[in-house]
């Protein structure tokens, strides 16, 4: 298991957030992502370390957000 920690931009509300985190349980091989508004953070548990942060920002971005390691 791995977690990634994301800086997410473009949420305005909790249902963005919503929409971010549905977003990033829809990855193949995501097990766990949780999304603070407040914070504007996000963090991801995959199973295997091939899913990169690239696959997560890649969902996010389909969503109309954008999220930046960190």
């Amino acid at each position: 298991m791995l977690t990634y920690d994301l800086k997410i931009t473009g949420m305005h509300c909790v249902d963005c957030a919503h929409k971010v985190e549905a977003a990033l349980q829809a990855v193949p091989g995501v097990t766990a992502a949780h999304v603070h508004y407040l914070k504007r953070r996000a963090q991801v548990t995959v199973e295997n370390p091939t899913i990169v942060v690239d696959h997560l920002r890649q969902a996010v971005q389909a969503a109309g957000y954008d999220a930046t390691p960190g």
